[in-house]
């Protein structure tokens, strides 16, 4: 049997369809090594104690974030398993409240916390610290924190990284509010699933190098993580309660 002219252009086209399904899938192939190939990070903290691990990558992060190239870091940041516990040999449970007040949720689960100390008096900013322009600096520097706790230190649940002081005011008079990025394991697995340049490029923002499109998307990824902190106790005084409130991010 001989094949008509539509025979033909009949196996033309079922070949340039071959050709496009197996482009295709080698496309896919390639985006998907791309993006998780190679390590996390080139590094990777050496100490077996969870705390003295998370205090490693707490020392790395900070020496990446400087106010500029060569010179001292934005803040130096401090690791730790709690915040000012009540209770310092106390469980601990985190109570998610919502703004305006409604209901309230509780999870369970081991916290890494950050302590970001600022350059100025109390941990706060140094004089002529632009807090605008610092914010979404250390919104990043939160979420590198975060990532890299999630990564090496098994044991964390949560992260939560507390800010220098002077990004918010309290109406009770003396009273500092104490300001956080909260971070869940299970919201960030596909982050630390590939390596940390693929969410955040190199180099970081330092506050001249700091352009609109680095806000924009430092807001978009860290976008309802912004809480507002209180610590205390639960009504048996048996847990350490940190109470959350979400903040506007921007």
């Amino acid at each position: 049997m001989t094949s008509g002219p539509h025979g033909r252009r009949f196996g033309i086209a079922v070949g340039v369809l071959v050709v496009i399904v197996a482009a295709a899938a080698v496309l896919t192939w390639v985006l998907i090594g791309t993006d998780r190939k190679g390590p996390f990070s080139s590094f990777v903290p050496q100490a077996s104690d969870p705390v003295e691990r998370s205090q490693q990558i707490a020392d790395h992060v900070a020496a990446r974030y400087v106010t500029a190239p060569g010179q001292d870091p934005v803040v130096s940041v401090q690791a730790g398993e709690a915040d000012s516990p009540a209770l310092p040999l106390g469980n601990q449970v985190i109570a998610m409240g919502t703004n305006p007040p409604g209901v309230v949720s509780y999870e369970y689960g081991d916290i890494l916390f950050y302590r970001m100390c600022g350059r100025g008096p109390d941990c706060g900013l140094a004089p002529g610290e632009d807090p605008s322009v610092l914010a979404p600096i250390l919104a990043r520097q939160s979420l590198e924190l975060a990532l890299y706790g999630f990564k090496n230190v098994k044991q964390a649940a949560f992260v939560l990284v507390l800010i220098p002081p002077g990004f918010a005011t309290s109406p009770k008079p003396n009273e500092v509010p104490k300001i956080v990025h909260f971070y869940r394991r299970k919201d960030w697995e596909s982050e630390t699933d590939r390596p940390l340049t693929t969410t955040l490029p190199d180099p970081p923002p330092t506050p001249a190098t700091l352009s609109p499109g680095d806000v924009a998307a430092i807001k978009a990824q860290t976008a309802g993580t912004l809480h507002s902190l209180q610590t205390g106790t639960d009504n048996a005084n048996t847990l350490n309660v940190y109470a959350l409130t979400p903040l506007p991010t921007g």
